[in-house]
């Protein structure tokens, strides 16, 4: 609900209320829609490794219907299209659930449905999260902004472990693709149950106003901001990088250790866990060192994951512990990744005016065009290291072999994104001087914002 005006107290009570509603049920709704989930229904599909290799990117291709997002804001308000476009995302689950009934009869069928409830389930999350940063700074004060994203972090963080469990738990019993569309209907409906939540939400109309402003103008202003033009190719590579690795790493498990879908959630928790407690860290460390330098160790702790899956055991107990420190290793990577360029965007670009069409721009680099990018690379590559790999010698012999061989071919991709990590620049002291050090938490604790 938009009221032209600013907020009372009472009225962001209520707001924060219902946003953090929201997070309590998107949380459990995310992990029976994951990308870990997905994955795995995939190989139940029976997808080649192609196809899932570009389901991972569709997390990033969806963003190009960020700019859908901004023009529904401008007539709805950010609260009301954010909900908006999670009844359409959660639709789109269930077209994709649907996919189980249709392999039966024709399974490249199937997997074309998988792909396009992907990209919709996506680009629907990214069109509807694309001004969920400003709606926060809008339904809470300075002082508030911190405490209210970090208490609905925590609601989302309680219920995605406690569902995540009982998913963990049903598989043990109940496997196949049946298993799996089941719970992802069931995330479908509570996906559409948390959006009621966001219609409660009150918010000032700034955000409105400000996806009123004509994009163009202010997208070719972000384009001749040097920092953030830097910041869309480290952040591009850097997705890149998580794209290649994730998606691909819980196929490994799956087909090439052999994990049964109870055993490659096991993981999958442990990348969760190990994402909450980075989730927690990652602010006191943006505060510390500066987002530059927290995004450069994580581009250089990505080599590590070639590394592993090089010397990883092909199966048993010793794969499964070695596939829980994997995975651990990914969680942090995943999360550092999302959250740090988002505090570096925030000090890049402070003027909240401009903030929309310049998250708009940025959004579209690192994230659409890094997802077509890493689409085609990842599909070709992978592949390719089945048909390769077979006259490289022992280490590459095996259901794992063409895998490990893939992981190697990927670290081209790191090295860039390290290399582009290293040529940002230092802004946090900068900012700090001049807003603040209660304004650079404020600004580091919005970026750090999960949009899930």
């Amino acid at each position: 609900m938009t009221l032209g005006r600013p907020l009372d107290a009472e009225e962001r009570r209520v707001s924060q209320r219902n946003y953090g509603r929201f997070c309590l049920v998107n949380g459990a709704s995310y992990m029976c829609l994951g990308e870990n989930v997905l994955v795995l229904f995939a190989a139940q599909l029976g997808a080649p490794n192609a196809v899932v290799s570009l389901l991972g990117a569709m997390l990033y291709v969806g963003y190009v219907m960020v700019p859908l997002g901004v023009r529904r804001t401008a007539k709805r308000g950010a609260a009301v299209s954010q909900a908006d476009f999670w009844v359409a995302r959660n639709v789109a689950a269930l077209f994709t659930a649907s996919a189980a009934a249709v392999a039966a009869f024709s399974p490249p069928a199937s997997w074309a449905m998988l792909l396009l409830g992907a990209f919709v389930f996506y680009g629907c999350r990214d069109a509807g999260c694309v001004l969920a940063t400003p709606l926060l700074g809008d339904i809470s004060t300075q002082e508030e902004a911190p405490d209210l994203i970090g208490s609905a972090q925590a609601k989302f963080n309680v219920s995605a472990v406690v569902v995540l469990a009982a998913i963990t738990a049903a598989t043990t019993r109940w496997s196949g693709r049946g298993a799996l569309a089941a719970i992802i209907v069931v995330g479908a409906f509570l996906g559409v149950t948390s959006s009621t939540f966001l219609r409660g939400v009150r918010e000032t109309g700034k955000v409105m106003e400000s996806a009123r402003e004509p994009l163009v103008p202010g997208m070719r202003e972000a384009v001749g901001n040097r920092d953030l033009r830097l910041l869309s190719v480290a952040w591009g590579l850097a997705n890149c990088g998580i794209m290649l690795l994730i998606p691909i790493s819980m196929l490994a498990l799956k087909r090439g250790c052999g994990f049964s879908d109870s055993r490659a959630l096991v993981c999958s928790c442990v990348q969760f866990l190990s994402g909450c407690f980075f989730s927690v860290a990652s602010g006191p460390l943006c505060r510390k060192f500066g987002p530059r330098r927290v995004l450069l160790a994580t581009t250089a702790a990505m080599p590590f994951v070639p590394a592993f899956w090089f010397f990883a055991p092909s199966g048993g107990t010793a794969a499964l512990a070695a596939g829980i420190v994997l995975f651990a290793w990914l969680g942090a990577l995943n999360v550092l990744v999302g959250n740090v360029p988002q505090s570096y965007f925030l000090l890049a670009c402070p003027d909240k005016r401009k903030q929309v069409a310049a998250s708009v721009a940025v959004c579209l680099a690192y994230g659409a065009a890094a997802g077509v990018f890493s689409s085609v690379l990842g599909s070709w590559l992978v592949s390719g290291s089945s048909s390769w790999s077979s006259g490289l010698g022992a280490a590459f012999a095996g259901s794992l072999g063409p895998f490990r061989l893939y992981f190697l071919l990927v670290l081209p991709v790191i090295a860039a994104a390290i290399v582009s990590a290293f040529r940002l620049r230092t802004l946090v002291y900068a900012y700090k001087e001049a807003h603040g050090e209660s304004g650079l938490r404020t600004a580091i604790a919005l970026g750090h914002h999960r949009k899930h």
